[in-house]
């Protein structure tokens, strides 16, 4: 019998057989992403003449809600980094996700609805998909794993 089928009959039921270094991947690559997303947000936010200062004011505070939870995902992975999340780290991630997941499934509604250039509706259809995809990668690698096989346990 070769190493690689008596370690896979030693793992016990229940065992997540997911890499620890899956979670950098997405958990940081869902930071990185808002933070650089929202962040030229704000930036188009207060270059546009058109809104008023009440309608800046108000786009600015849901853009940095996402600035300040990207930049809470790459602390929180830097304070992590060879351990499992703790139950509060597991929330906040799970918690910003959920928000990124609802904002972007009623923001995107409304671009379609909204009589937007087709452009306009494709880029930001585009940006929906990719920050849909890392939230949801993101609260998915933060659960796990539950349990580490023993083989990935000291490796990196």
């Amino acid at each position: 019998m070769d190493g690689r089928a008596s370690r896979a009959s030693a793992r016990a039921p229940g065992d997540v057989v997911l890499s620890v270094r899956s979670r950098p991947s997405w958990v940081g690559g869902f930071g990185a992403w808002s933070l650089l997303v929202w962040g030229s947000r704000i930036r188009n936010i207060w270059a546009d003449d058109e809104l008023s200062t009440s309608g800046q004011v108000g786009r600015t505070l849901l853009a940095l809600s996402f600035v300040i939870g990207g930049a809470a995902m790459l602390v929180l992975l830097a304070r992590a980094r060879s351990r499992r999340f703790t139950r509060a780290e597991v929330a906040g991630v799970s918690a910003f996700a959920v928000w990124t997941i609802g904002v972007w499934v009623v923001r995107g509604s409304q671009i379609v609805a909204g009589g937007h250039s087709a452009g306009f509706v494709v880029v930001h259809t585009a940006l929906a998909v990719v920050s849909i995809g890392l939230a949801a990668g993101a609260w998915h690698a933060a659960r796990a794993p539950r349990r580490v096989s023993p083989e990935l346990v000291g490796h990196r």
